[in-house]
């Protein structure tokens, strides 16, 4: 397992010098947003001359982007921005294609009119699950097309909420092209923080097989739960990094949550128990 990192922790609109940046630390395998050449994170459309800048820096500085941002919320309770997403995540699919990313991300989102990163009960019903599918159905077939695959994570906020979720999703779905991103601070609530090794076997009994993308965020708890950078709370990284191996997961670890002062400090955390 190599570290990697989401482009966006370094907040520059300038291609180059992010990769300046994460050279400088010793990243070369990221996650990687659009925002971080200048434009919109999920773009309409991008120049062919664009598209060349991108793989040339990558090129040049001996990138690996193994994923695409294309977080959209797909079952946003606003079906006109539903659209929109949907429209938009046709493009991010073929301009991955294009620049030869093998996944691209996915935010399976919430009810809440106000963010798709905040809870809303409508989350749980069977309304929400039909959306998630119909939008799933649409996407898929972009993805397909592009031999593209979709990637999501169980977030506490979202519609997948839980592994168990997370798996019933994956069967319904029942296509090669829809896995999982595994991220070990996502898996808990607050009940939960005190069986921490019981939380993540369950997780990776469920999800094992289909990890194609593996995170490292911490997260610490003094009444609530909050995400914090890899080494700086109590998730047993550790223990997380051998599940990893057991499930033969060769991938990058993808840090994030973190800021880029943050950086270095997670990395020796990360490169100490790899």
């Amino acid at each position: 397992m190599e570290l990697g990192i989401f482009s966006r922790t370094y907040e520059v609109s300038d291609l180059k010098e992010t990769y300046e940046r994460m050279t400088k630390d010793g990243i070369y395998h990221t996650q990687f947003n659009f925002s971080n050449a200048g434009i919109e994170t999920l773009p309409n459309s991008i120049t062919q001359e664009k598209i060349h800048e991108i793989q040339t820096l990558t090129e040049d500085y001996k990138i690996t982007i193994h994923a695409l941002t294309g977080t959209f919320n797909m079952i946003d309770p606003d079906t006109e921005a539903r659209k929109k997403g949907i429209a938009q995540f046709k493009t991010q699919c073929e301009l991955a294609k294009a620049l030869h990313i093998p996944i691209v991300t996915l935010c399976t989102g919430s009810k809440n009119p106000k963010s798709k990163w905040l809870w809303h009960e409508d989350n749980l019903s069977e309304g929400s699950w039909t959306d998630l599918m119909k939008t799933t159905e649409i996407i898929l077939g972009y993805a397909e097309e592009d031999s593209i695959i979709l990637a999501l994570e169980t977030e506490a906020s979202n519609i997948i909420n839980t592994p168990a979720r997370a798996r019933k999703y994956l069967d319904q779905v029942g296509s090669p092209n829809l896995k999982i991103i595994m991220d070990g601070a996502n898996l808990f609530r607050p009940d939960q923080v005190p069986h921490m090794r019981e939380v993540l076997d369950e997780a990776f009994d469920l999800l094992s097989k289909d990890i194609v993308i593996a995170h490292a965020k911490d997260f610490s708890f003094d009444g609530q739960l909050s995400f914090v950078a890899a080494g700086q709370g109590m998730l047993d990284f550790q223990y997380y990094i051998e599940l990893l191996k057991k499930a033969e997961y060769e991938g990058p670890l993808i840090m994030h949550g973190l800021s880029e002062e943050q950086i270095s400090g997670s990395c020796q955390f990360l490169k100490e128990l790899l």
